[in-house]
């Protein structure tokens, strides 16, 4: 068995983890690289092609530029969502309600839930206590999590968000009555760029897992097949005696 503390092994794990890190991304850059480069070619040959209408040019290059617009703008977003993977990560901790969270995001989130014909059932703990957090990356982690929720309910379904405290912990768990995931995807789900959606660039789960853990917490998944999905995110409550009288 080998030790993970060795500095060795520990060096190799980094590379390992950087290498998967890179070839992901160089994967993911590819796809709208080649669109964008396609287009350029073909609105330089219309815009070239002096014998064409004038009209027909212009609405062939408005098409195009729309295109290469939208692959900009996926390509901005997978930037940013990787810097938010791999740059520091300065968390603004501040004691917060986390029911008063809960229910700021599913005030943003129903239209969309209500137009996928998603229910949202909001169970609150009036026990659960305020613990020091980044409430924006904390919003932005559940934010990844409903969303990747409602993606799993195509044809409608039940978001239930619970929040819950345990002996060390204060608890959010969000669950779905989608698709699940199988078995063999369990194990790659939370790694960056694994992604089981056509459009999916995988690394939402990630960024979840990564603000999560820089709160100290534990991000835990449970699947079945067909019958849905539940991730519980686990943050340390704050000492009673620390929490008393802080804004």
């Amino acid at each position: 068995m080998s030790d993970t503390s060795d500095p060795t092994t520990q060096q190799q794990r980094m590379i390992a983890e950087m290498a998967e890190l890179a070839g992901g991304l160089a994967h993911e850059l590819r796809n709208p690289l080649s669109t964008m480069m396609v287009n350029l070619k073909l609105l330089s040959e219309d815009l070239g092609d002096t014998e064409a209408n004038f009209e027909d040019v212009r609405r062939r290059a408005i098409l195009k530029v729309d295109v290469l617009r939208r692959e900009s703008e996926r390509l901005q977003s997978l930037f940013d969502e990787f810097l938010n993977l791999t740059g520091p990560c300065r968390l603004e901790l501040r004691l917060t309600d986390l029911n008063a969270t809960v229910d700021r995001l599913v005030e943003f989130f129903e239209p969309l839930a209500h137009s996928h014909d998603i229910t949202v059932d909001v169970v609150l703990s009036a026990e659960v206590p305020s613990c020091r957090v980044d409430e924006n990356l904390i919003r932005q982690s559940l934010l990844n999590l409903v969303v990747n929720a409602q993606q799993a309910m195509p044809e409608g379904g039940v978001l239930t968000i619970e929040t819950k405290t345990r002996a060390d912990a204060v608890c959010v768990i969000v669950s779905d009555t989608g698709v699940g995931i199988a078995p063999s995807d369990r194990e790659r789900i939370l790694r960056p760029f694994f992604s089981t959606k056509a459009r999916g660039n995988g690394l939402g789960l990630s960024i979840t897992q990564r603000i999560v853990h820089e709160h100290g917490g534990e991000l835990t998944l449970e699947s079945q097949v067909g019958r849905g999905t539940t991730i519980t995110i686990s943050l340390p409550r704050e000492p009673e005696h620390d929490a008393a009288g802080i804004d």
